[in-house]
């Protein structure tokens, strides 16, 4: 099985998360993407994130509809910063993984960065890295001998995020569209980003 595995702190997870997933599946192509909801952020330390269970929850609703796409709470599981070659580490221990081809998905941003990630050269050894580039990224920033490792993948600019999302909650505006209806009734439900 050829599994694509897509981290992120979905704070919320949102309508460009899906479609970039969704790129990534259909192109490559994958059999199916596991979400990965971050414990903690170990690149964000100065990042408030929400709550792990409620993150979770969202991203949950999110893609409950979709027959490819699955969620793992191994990260928030685990105690401590969510380093990506740990949960590659945990994931290849794990029997509904061990024969799968692994694809990590990454986008730009983190190919630029992935020199100061934690073990960088084990994440090559356990998983095929698959960046998402968007026009006007530019990767000639990111540190050889990454950046000949990973296949690019041309995706979709899609100018939404968390940071916009939570901001617009918090002004009282609609975020219909933004993230799907399931995680918009949530976030209302819960009460949350408004403060």
């Amino acid at each position: 099985m050829r599994t694509g595995l897509f981290g992120g702190t979905f704070d919320p997870i949102h309508t460009g998360h899906l479609i970039l997933a969704e790129t990534v599946r259909a192109d490559v192509p994958l059999d199916r993407i596991v979400f990965i909801p971050a414990g903690i952020p170990p690149h964000k330390p100065d990042t408030p994130v929400g709550n792990p269970s409620q993150r979770l929850a969202m991203v949950r609703l999110a893609v409950q509809d979709h027959p490819d796409f699955y969620v793992s709470e191994c990260e928030i599981a685990r105690e401590g910063p969510s380093y990506t070659v740990d949960t590659l580490l945990h994931l290849r221990s794990l029997e509904i993984f061990r024969n799968d081809r692994i694809f990590l998905i990454i986008g730009a941003d983190n190919l630029v960065e992935l020199h100061t990630w934690k073990d960088p050269g084990r994440i090559f050894d356990l998983a095929e890295v698959l960046c998402l580039s968007r026009p006007g990224d530019d990767i000639r920033r990111a540190a050889e001998p990454y950046r000949s490792r990973v296949r690019m993948i041309r995706a979709p600019l899609i100018s939404i995020s968390g940071t916009e999302i939570r901001e617009r909650v918090q002004t009282g505006r609609s975020i219909r569209y933004r993230v799907p209806d399931p995680v918009a009734d949530y976030i209302a439900g819960q009460g949350l980003y408004l403060r």
